[in-house]
């Protein structure tokens, strides 16, 4: 290209220039400056940049055991055990033996263990009790006057109907039976028999000798 032609075409350029310019202003100045404001993009692994939707790992949450101190119960919220108690009877065993049959009462709330167990001797053996074969020697009208117990002693008194009706062998089973329940229901006292308030050493019409204390020896002779 000769250097006519060039300066022909540079004139027709800045004449170009100035029409534009002049037609739409400053519009096209910032439709220019607007290509350097184009925000730069980058390339990056597609993998890499997905968001991750996991979720946040949940701390697990530690609950405190708190240890209740030890609760002493009251009087009222013990639980008392029931007691029992011994009362012997008379039975025949399979080869028509007499024997001293041993059974067991509940003894209620608040009484007496020993006095309850020489009231249920008195009343003799239960409707099952009987029917298994056990009896008594002791008189039904017998009545238990008092149990007085003082330090290491022990008085039962009974009504003098105690020693009447039957021959020795009665008045001794029925010894027996009193001296094995009143043992088995008392700790380490001396028991003594009264009738009618006064203390015996001879019972019964034919005169059987009694040792007291009493123990299961008593009427050894």
């Amino acid at each position: 290209m000769s250097n006519f032609s060039k300066i022909v075409l540079i004139i027709i350029l800045v004449l170009s220039f100035f029409f534009i310019k002049e037609k739409w202003g400053n519009n096209i100045t910032n439709f220019v400056s607007s290509f350097g404001s184009i925000p730069k993009i980058e390339l990056n692994n597609p993998v890499a940049s997905k968001t991750t939707n996991k979720p946040k790992p949940v701390e697990k949450e530690q609950t405190e055991v708190v240890k209740k101190p030890t609760e002493i119960p009251t009087k009222n919220e013990v639980k008392k055990e029931k007691e029992t108690v011994s009362i012997y009877f008379l039975a025949l065993d399979s080869n028509d033996n007499g024997i001293y049959k041993k059974v067991q009462r509940e003894v209620p709330i608040g009484e007496n263990k020993l006095e309850f167990a020489i009231n249920e001797l008195l009343k003799g053996p239960n409707i099952i009790e009987k029917s298994a074969g056990a009896y008594s020697e002791i008189p039904k009208t017998t009545k238990l006057l008092k149990v007085k117990q003082t330090g290491n002693k022990v008085i039962i008194d009974f009504s003098s109907d105690f020693q009447y009706g039957g021959g020795t062998d009665s008045i001794y089973s029925r010894m027996m039976q009193l001296i094995k329940t009143a043992i088995a229901n008392t700790e380490n006292k001396k028991i003594y028999l009264y009738l009618d308030g006064k203390q015996v050493n001879i019972i019964g019409g034919e005169g059987i000798m009694i040792t007291q204390p009493l123990t299961e020896k008593s009427l050894e002779v």
